[in-house]
């Protein structure tokens, strides 16, 4: 009786320990989730080429919130991975890789993210 108790109490162990590390994995390697409707479809493309190449390059981009950008907010936005480079109001611009700015998309505060326009500042 006390050998089955034992066998069963082990049983247990390793049923709970196996679904722990299948549940971590899948949590973890998980880049591919993200919500595509907020972003901008020329930043998606840059997305896919830079993964397509294996690149981890660093895109700059912009992003909306639901909200004035506080500290908390603009800390929640590092935790992604990528680097907040500017904030006005609700409005920011950052840096990050294609799996950083994936990320981003998961924060409930974000509203859409865009490929950062490049201005040319030379006078003609």
């Amino acid at each position: 009786m006390e050998n089955t108790s034992i066998a069963f109490l082990i049983r247990s162990v390793l049923l709970f320990i196996l679904i722990t590390a299948s549940f971590l994995l899948n949590t973890n390697c998980s880049s591919s989730n993200y919500i595509p409707e907020k972003m901008e479809t020329a930043l998606q493309q840059e997305i896919k080429k830079l993964e397509k190449e294996n690149s981890d390059i660093l895109i700059q981009f912009k992003g909306k919130t639901n909200g004035i950008i506080n500290e908390d907010i603009k800390s929640k936005l590092k935790e992604t991975g990528i680097i907040v480079e500017s904030v006005i109001g609700d409005i920011f611009t950052a840096s990050g890789n294609a799996e950083s700015i994936k990320k981003t998309t998961l924060l409930e505060f974000v509203v859409f993210l865009e490929s950062a326009k490049q201005m040319d500042l030379k006078q003609k």
